[in-house]
């Protein structure tokens, strides 16, 4: 009858008593443990003085137990390590039987049966336990730092993104939003910004050759991720990168792609945003719109995606340059949390065999984007070259007279009545 085939930690715990003689590790209870959060869902434990680590990364909770990937480095002399590091598994936290069999095995891996890994394990346990329980400290609203209107915002071209939270563009395709997206996400880089771009729909060869005709005279550094599955399950792999790379903003391209299941999901939507929580970036996502009507007003799909942005952008291509070498686009913006609706912004994007030319351009100029832009935007545009009736606004601006009127009733500080009944500027009435 054959032998039963040795574990791995038997084989070398057998190994390492017939080759290294036994050494005397210090008291654990003596040594200086340090353990700290690294974020979030990272927490780590160090022992300093046996240049020994504990670090626990990607933290969930599955079937009312807490998993992660646990690493774990070593410096003791002899021990059996892969650079620096002693093992590196899924584990368990909330199992007993997990510490115990994680304990044998660091000991036979760090050839060093002697040093009390089952205490350390367990030490680490209890306090990652007690740290998830307790999670952050409420904090006194009246002592958080009040933030900068200027930092907590970014200006591209007139496209005014928050900083730290998620916004998004939305439109049909075709509308050129992934260009107007590398676009801005060139912007960031050449002021100073670490900007990622994580795509579903492309590949590195198509933006990069893009990012060339954008900035031809000297590509910003941009950090490109191609991804392949779900957000939820990409969610891991971005965060790393972000965290490796000190990332301040990211691209997102785009939801339809990313998301786990069908866009019309509530529960997906907040999947996903939950994910990019975990990534921890600011970042502007890419969506599309559904057919029929209001289509401009929300992105596709439930809700919660228009509710979980805190700012989306309706991008508008014009019929009438589709087919030319210059295209023009409008960006309005349909929701805004954190401060006033933003003023639209034009692009006419000028295309050559070489290079891609994006510059502002004036809505008001353009009759088919000038529908998008409001009643008082429309009517500030068609007062601009001078006063006039309320039937002749009326009939530039496609509107119903008696709108106007109601719009010059509302909006005193920027309308006003002259003589004969016409309508001007205010700052125009000095004039």
């Amino acid at each position: 009858m054959s032998a039963e085939p040795l574990s791995m930690e038997k084989a070398l715990e057998r190994q390492h008593a017939r080759s290294a003689p036994p050494k005397r590790m210090p008291d654990l209870g003596l040594l200086k443990r340090e353990f700290r959060a690294l974020g979030e869902d990272r927490y780590r434990l160090d022992v300093p003085e046996m240049a020994v680590s504990i670090e626990i990364d990607r933290l969930r909770r599955e079937h009312n137990e807490l998993l992660g990937e646990l690493a774990v480095s070593c410096g003791i002399p002899g021990a059996y390590t892969f650079d620096g590091s002693l093992s590196v598994a899924d584990f368990n936290v909330s199992s007993v039987r997990a510490r115990q069999d994680r304990a044998k095995l660091l000991a036979a891996r760090s050839n060093a049966p002697q040093f009390d890994w089952l205490s350390l394990i367990e030490e680490f346990c209890q306090r990652l336990l007690r740290a998830e329980r307790e999670g952050q400290p409420a904090v006194d609203l009246r002592l958080v730092a009040r933030p900068s209107a200027v930092e907590e915002t970014i200006d591209i071209d007139g496209l005014i993104l928050p900083q730290r939270h998620p916004s998004m563009i939305f439109g049909d395709g075709g509308t050129v939003k992934s260009y107007t997206s590398l676009y801005a996400a060139g912007r960031m880089a050449q002021n100073g910004s670490r900007v990622g771009y994580f795509d579903w729909e492309l590949a590195a060869e198509e933006h990069r050759d893009r990012l060339e005709r954008l900035f031809p005279d000297h590509m910003p550094k941009i950090f490109y991720a191609r991804c392949d599955r779900p957000l939820v399950y990409e969610a891991d792999r971005l965060r790393r990168i972000a965290r490796e790379n000190e990332l301040d903003y990211a691209i997102f391209d785009s939801v339809a792609f990313a998301c786990d299941g069908p866009p019309e999901s509530a529960e997906i939507a907040g999947k996903y945003f939950r994910a990019v929580r975990q990534i921890g970036v600011g970042s502007l996502h890419i969506a599309h719109i559904t057919k029929g009507e209001n289509a401009d007003k929300r992105p596709f799909g439930s809700a919660f995606w228009h509710n979980g942005a805190r700012s989306t952008w309706f991008a508008q291509l014009s019929e009438a340059t589709r087919e030319e070498s210059a295209l023009q686009i409008g960006l309005f913006n349909r929701k805004s949390n954190l401060g006033k609706l933003r003023a639209p912004v034009g692009f006419s994007i000028v295309f050559s065999e070489r290079q891609t030319c994006f510059r502002r351009a004036d809505l008001a100029d353009n009759h088919e984007l000038v529908l998008q832009l409001s009643v008082r935007q429309r009517m500030a545009a068609a007062l601009g070259k001078g006063s006039l009736s309320p039937e002749q606004i009326a009939d530039e601006i496609q509107a119903d007279v008696e709108t106007v009127r109601r719009t010059q009733r509302r909006y005193k500080n920027l309308f006003t009545v002259i003589e004969g009944g016409r309508i001007g500027l205010l700052e125009k009435r000095s004039s």
